[in-house]
């Protein structure tokens, strides 16, 4: 009996060779998502690019739940929303020109960038994100741009606003573009860089735009970007671009 059973395994094996047909190991991959975002847009967004990826929340998230998740991951994205508490990057006294602030929020992000590095999970940040990133790895943020810098190209009362970034020569060569009009909508930026991360692109009033993690042997995959591709038009450079980016980057572990 398993002489025969042996047979028909070496059958089953010839016959696959001689096809040329080869067994199909790819796995569906998976986002977690630190706060879902209106209209589920960063969803919707990628999956413009990859209909089969499956998304997680992270926020409200069990912990068991979300333990089990992180095991599993291919990589996280940190989306935008309210003011990270100032208490966070060494300014306490300006919480009073913060909007609305979510302690939890900003606890269960801090933990999840944490969790990054720890695991290697390719990590993309937009917005208060990218601010997220920078307060996480020991930089500042400016609280409030009209104010500290008098500029007022980031945020209009209503919707988002439009302005030109310029882009490292890095980023130009991944956006096919060194320099394009994004959308915006925040009152706060990276003041003191972090740390481990390069700037990519900067605003006409010197605003940091973009950047990244240079050292790939402590983090794969790092990318922050101030706009909100998401609500960008799909085949955008600036949006399909970083789109295609953070995904051909899912999974990897140097």
């Amino acid at each position: 009996m398993k002489r025969r059973s042996n047979f028909f395994s070496l059958i089953l094996v010839i016959g696959v060779l001689v096809s040329g047909c080869k067994v199909d190991v790819h796995r569906e991959k998976s986002v977690l998502i630190s706060m879902y975002y209106p209209n589920n847009s960063y969803q919707n967004w990628l999956l413009h690019f990859d209909s089969t990826l499956t998304f997680y929340q992270a926020y409200g998230m069990s912990s068991d739940s979300l333990e089990k998740i992180l095991a599993e991951v291919d990589g996280m994205i940190l989306t935008g929303g309210k003011d990270i508490h100032p208490s966070l990057h060494g300014k306490d006294s300006a919480v009073v020109q913060c909007g609305p602030i979510d302690a939890y929020r900003d606890s269960l992000e801090l933990a999840l960038v944490e969790h990054s590095f720890h695991k290697k999970i390719p990590l993309l940040g937009g917005c208060r994100g990218m601010q997220l990133l920078n307060v996480a790895k020991g930089g500042s943020l400016i609280i409030d741009i009209p104010s500290a810098i008098g500029s007022t190209l980031h945020q209009q009362e209503k919707g988002d606003a439009y302005h030109m970034v310029y882009c490292h020569p890095w980023l130009s060569n991944i956006l096919d573009s060194d320099s394009a009009e994004v959308n915006s909508n925040h009152h706060q930026a990276v003041d003191v860089l972090a740390n481990g991360f390069k700037v990519l692109a900067y605003a006409q009033d010197s605003v940091i735009e973009s950047f990244h993690w240079e050292d790939k042997n402590t983090h794969p995959f790092i990318l922050g970007v101030q706009w909100h591709p998401e609500r960008m038009e799909r085949e955008d450079p600036m949006a399909a671009n970083v789109a295609r980016f953070f995904l051909d980057n899912l999974g990897s572990v140097n």
